[in-house]
């Protein structure tokens, strides 16, 4: 009975290493994983930007075409435009100075 005892524990004990190893293994797993999301988000990140720098610019030049355009009422688009954002940088200004 002993005998039999002993050797349940020991197959327990076994069972155990085997889920510790596995357990190491996954928590390395996540980790990469985790970088690799990381990473992943960094990229995106960047990507978003470039979209955003590229569509300002996309709209700059919608504007001066607009603005160069023997059409009034592309005249008149872009002119609103310019006046927007300068209302924009006025807003911009006014907050900083608000913060000093």
């Amino acid at each position: 009975m002993e005998n039999s005892t002993l050797l349940y524990l020991q197959e327990l004990e076994n069972q155990l290493h085997v889920l510790l190893d596995s357990l190491r293994a996954l928590e390395q797993k996540n980790q990469a994983l985790e970088q690799v999301l990381s990473e992943t988000k960094s990229k995106l990140e960047k990507k978003h930007e470039a979209s955003r720098k590229w569509q300002e610019k996309y709209d700059a030049l919608k504007s001066a075409q607009g603005i160069n355009a023997n059409d009034t009422a592309s005249k008149k688009r872009a002119l609103h435009h310019i006046d927007a954002l300068i209302n924009e940088v006025d807003a911009c200004i006014t907050q900083l100075e608000i913060e000093d």
